[in-house]
């Protein structure tokens, strides 16, 4: 009675109160025994209230102090390990990067200026070769024609001196021909001495005077001819034992012979 009392009196259930949830450890399908409203409710935040009045604060132990400083240095280490290498390992690349540069800019200048040079004595070696043998040519081209005009002008000068001589010479001859020959007569006389042979004497005609000058005839067998075709002052000796040439143009051959070979020696 008191039962059926107790249950008149609990509150009835709606049927969406009666439905069950399903149990998430079966896997077996449950049969439903009646319709059911599926009703999508908008999920609402849960907020938990923490009364800060009601905590209690206890102070930590040595050994959590410890644990705690350990777990922060272990923890800075790495950190600082991991920043220090990334730190270094970035200005070590980039100040490796830099002298790499440098140095590599500064030995490939300095190749560059020793390739340079080689080059360059190179290259000047060549060009005053090429110069040298161009001037060569050039002083050969220009030394041949000197040559061969100071071959020239020497045969002209040679030439002009031996006219001079000769009209000298001749002026001379003609002005004072007798007594040049009287002179040179006198000489050759005087060279010849006693001579006992014939002497044969052959003079222009207008210097038969002046043998007897020179008194010759006392002490040579002297045979006397004139000979139109010297020249004044000219005379020709002849007898077995020698001949003497005394004309103008004999001396003068011999005088320019002698100036010849004086100039073939300068020459050498």
């Amino acid at each position: 009675m008191s039962d059926q009392k107790k249950a008149d009196n609990e509150p009835k259930l709606t049927a969406y109160e009666r439905w069950e949830l399903p149990h998430l450890t079966d896997k077996s399908p449950k049969e439903t025994s009646g319709p059911a409203i599926l009703i999508q409710k908008e999920p609402q935040a849960v907020t938990e209230e923490v009364d800060h009045e009601s905590l209690v604060y206890e102070p930590l132990t040595a050994s959590q102090l410890e644990e705690i400083r350990s777990a922060a240095y272990d923890e800075g280490f790495i950190q600082g390990e991991e920043e220090g290498h990334g730190k270094g390992y970035s200005d070590g690349f980039s100040k490796g990067e830099v002298d790499g540069f440098e140095k590599g800019h500064e030995d490939g200048r300095l190749l560059g200026i020793e390739e340079g040079k080689a080059q360059a004595k190179a290259e000047a070696e060549q060009q005053f070769a090429a110069i040298e043998a161009l001037l060569s040519g050039v002083a050969q081209e220009i030394t041949t024609p000197l040559e061969e005009s100071r071959s020239a002008i020497e045969k002209t000068l040679y030439r002009a001196m031996e006219r001079i001589i000769e009209n000298v010479c001749l002026l001379t001859m003609k002005a004072e021909g007798s007594e040049v020959l009287k002179v040179q007569l006198s000489r050759v006389l005087d060279e010849i001495g006693e001579y006992e042979g014939r002497v044969r004497l052959r003079l222009h005609p207008d210097d038969i005077a002046i043998l007897e000058a020179l008194n010759v005839t006392d002490r040579l067998a002297l045979k006397i001819e004139t000979d139109e075709a010297l020249t004044s002052g000219d005379f020709i000796i002849d007898s077995k034992s020698f001949y003497i040439d005394g004309r103008l143009e004999t001396r003068l051959a011999a005088v320019f012979d002698e100036l010849r070979q004086l100039s073939l020696t300068d020459l050498g």
